[in-house]
């Protein structure tokens, strides 16, 4: 069986299930979690398109997710999470790692409300460039 890549988008922070599911991109060493959101597109071209902003040093960060943009609510912000661990560091530079016995890595977008907790991505994609 081949490795792949399911990419969860949940739009709706109230539904505990995901708005949409890519089930199917494939995964190859080194791919980073931008590079999966490109394959996604390109395999689900008419259900699924994404925006993404280069914050110079702190690489690429996905900024709308089927046309729901960062605070198109007030402090929502798309949070991107791996195997359920929320990323520090932006899509283009989140790595998604394989070893001899793992088999998928899922990939979770969550528009989520940063008022009430730190979110290292929330910070990086608002903070002041240098």
């Amino acid at each position: 069986m081949a490795n792949i890549i399911k990419i969860n988008i949940y739009a709706d922070p109230s539904q505990p299930n995901p708005t949409l599911s890519l089930p199917d991109v494939p995964w190859y060493a080194g791919i980073t979690a931008l590079q999966a959101m490109i394959i996604g597109e390109a395999l689900h071209p008419s259900s699924f398109m994404f925006r993404v902003i280069y914050r110079s040093i702190y690489g690429a960060f996905i900024d709308s997710i089927d046309g729901l943009a960062d605070e198109d609510q007030p402090n929502h912000y798309w949070m991107l999470y791996i195997d359920g661990d929320e990323a520090e560091v932006g899509a283009s530079e989140s790595i998604l790692l394989e070893d001899a016995n793992k088999t998928q890595v899922i990939i979770e977008w969550r528009y989520v409300d940063i008022s009430g907790a730190a979110h290292t991505q929330a910070a990086l994609k608002s903070r002041a460039l240098p």
